[in-house]
């Protein structure tokens, strides 16, 4: 899909930078930092889910002894 964004002289100086350090087009660098953002919000989102979910149902809080615990 093909966009256009306006950019800071800043924002652009430095992906063009980054484009040439990489070797690649300064539209690769923007694809890149997305994905890379998207991976972040993934893992924080899961890690605030496991959060959530700790304490939810009784036990030791870890899986090390489960079979105590299932077994009894």
């Amino acid at each position: 899909m093909r966009t256009q964004i306006m950019l800071e002289e800043s924002q652009h100086r430095f992906l063009a930078e980054e484009a040439r350090l990489k070797g690649i087009s300064l539209s690769e660098v923007v694809r890149q930092l997305i994905e890379e953002k998207q991976r972040r919000i993934s893992m924080e989102q899961a890690a605030g889910a496991l959060e959530m979910s700790r304490g939810a149902v009784p036990g030791p809080g870890n899986g090390f002894h489960h079979d105590e615990v299932l077994y009894k």
